[in-house]
Order: C-alpha cells, then sequence, then structure tokens
C-alpha cells in the first residue's frame, strides 16, 4: 500500500482528485496549509499507476509507502460533534456525546448530501434560523438537500418545516436524515414556485449567489409580508448584489461566506 502526496490550490482541488480517484485511490484526505491545499491519496497497490507522477507532476507529488488505514475511523474522526450558535448540537449518528443543557441535539449523516450542517454557509443559515423561528411558525426550506436546515427548524419549535428540492435523491437522503432525528418529513420535489403565497413564517434558501437571484421573487411570494427571509450561500464578492436589494439586511460572516436575514415588510412584497 502507498500514499500520494500532492499540493494544489483550492481550484485544483476537484480536478485533482477525479484524477486521483479515476487512478484508483481508495481515499483521500484534504488538509489546508495557508492558500494552498495538501491531498493524501492512498492506494491498495504497491506502486503507482503508470504514468500518474507523470500526469500529476505539476503538483509536487511525493509517493511514500504506508500502514493500511481504518477509514471508518478516520471518517468518525474528521467529523465531531460540535456546537452551534446559542442552542443547536451538530452531531452524525455515531456520536455518543451527551448534548449540552439547553441546546437541541441535530443529528446529520455527513457526506451524503449537500448541507450536512459542517459548511459555513449552513451554520450561517441555522444561527440565523436560531433568531427568526418562534414556536408554532412554518418555515420553508428551498433547496434542501440533506434537509438538515428544516430539522433544525422542527428542533427550534416550528409547528411546520417543508423541504423543497428539485433533486429526488437529495430527497432521500433528506428523508434519512428526518428518521435519524425522530421528525416527520414533509418534503416537496420542486422548487419554489410550486408553494403557496404567503405561506411561510420564515423562507431559507442556502443556494449559489445565482440561483438565490433568479429565484428571489419566488421565495418573497411564498413568505409573509411580516417574514423573515434567510440567504446563504455565496461569498463576500457577491453580498452586494443582495445589499441592493436589502440595504437593511442583517448580514453575518463565516471566514469567505455570507448570510443575509431579511425581515420583510410591506413595501418589500
Amino acid at each position: 500500500m502507498y500514499s500520494l502526496r500532492l499540493t494544489c490550490t483550492a481550484e485544483q482541488v476537484e480536478l485533482v482528485s477525479s484524477e486521483l480517484w479515476e487512478a484508483g485511490t481508495i481515499g483521500i484526505q484534504e488538509s489546508e496549509r495557508g492558500e494552498k491545499r495538501i491531498l493524501v491519496a492512498s492506494f491498495d497497490s504497491d506502486e503507482p499507476v503508470p504514468g500518474l507522477l507523470a500526469r500529476l507532476a505539476g503538483y509536487s507529488p511525493e509517493c511514500q509507502h504506508t500502514n493500511p488505514i481504518d477509514w471508518v475511523e478516520q471518517t468518525r474522526t474528521a467529523w465531531p460533534a460540535r456546537s452551534i450558535g446559542m442552542r443547536l448540537f451538530l452531531v452524525p449518528p455515531w456520536n455518543r456525546d451527551l448534548t449540552p443543557t439547553r441546546r437541541e441535539r441535530l443529528v446529520h449523516n455527513p457526506g451524503l448530501a449537500c448541507g450536512t450542517g459542517e459548511h459555513a454557509c449552513s451554520q450561517l443559515a441555522l444561527m440565523a434560523l436560531e433568531k427568526s423561528v418562534t414556536p408554532g411558525c412554518s418555515v420553508v426550506d428551498v433547496g434542501t438537500g440533506s434537509g438538515i436546515l428544516a430539522i433544525a427548524a422542527l428542533r427550534l419549535g416550528a409547528g411546520l418545516a417543508v423541504g423543497i428540492d428539485p433533486d429526488v435523491t437529495a430527497l432521500a437522503v433528506a428523508a434519512e436524515n428526518f428518521r435519524l432525528n425522530d421528525v416527520m418529513p414533509t418534503l416537496v420535489a420542486g422548487s419554489a414556485d410550486c408553494v403557496a403565497s404567503g405561506c411561510s413564517d420564515v423562507s431559507v434558501a442556502n443556494l449559489s449567489g445565482t440561483v438565490l437571484l433568479s429565484i428571489l421573487d419566488e421565495l418573497i411570494r411564498i413568505t409573509r409580508a411580516d417574514g423573515w427571509l434567510i440567504l446563504t450561500g455565496f461569498p463576500e464578492t457577491e453580498l452586494g448584489a443582495f445589499q441592493s436589494v436589502f440595504p437593511g439586511a442583517e448580514v453575518s460572516r463565516m471566514g469567505e461566506s455570507r448570510c443575509l436575514q431579511i425581515k420583510l415588510s410591506e413595501s418589500v412584497c
């Protein structure tokens, strides 16, 4: 068994990883070193695939023989329990840590779909939900992915939380995460245009900036005139486009990720 260590930029990670998977790696570990990304790929064989080192020469490849890696243990180590905001406690299914006092346990299965709660945008959305959700309110999560935001809304006291996503595979994952949290799923295959106007007290969308801007009218339409709109999934460089529409919105930041929490009014709607 051997491992291959490569150095690349954040933008090159996907390209290099694809090359490694095609070459037969059994697992890739990623870490940061300043602005660079370090990828360590493990292989079952004793020697590199012919030509692999030459194809990856631009990424400073370092090859060494290693002992077999326990990938189950590696995965569990990489996904520890964590407190988010003031009220949530995010844990993977295998974690047995006690839930801290006055926090709600939120179980997620990492790696199954986008939005596990580990990404900065997901955490910003979770903290915005803490401020927006009131007992018995209705929440619509557009582009629900893993369903983690809809589940969190129920944990925070929402009477109804609907997860919407056009990807039926993502909805199947969301249904499994609902089961892990012992809450009944309310999931819809589609987008915001299939939701009635004004049905949501809190509408949340963790999507790319381009997608959010393209469906912004629909997100406003489905939200009550005095309700909350939570938008995230975009970096600082795209913030201005949203602030021009909602100049008074509250902005939260984590790394390069941004989140807007907007209190709608009759004038906006």
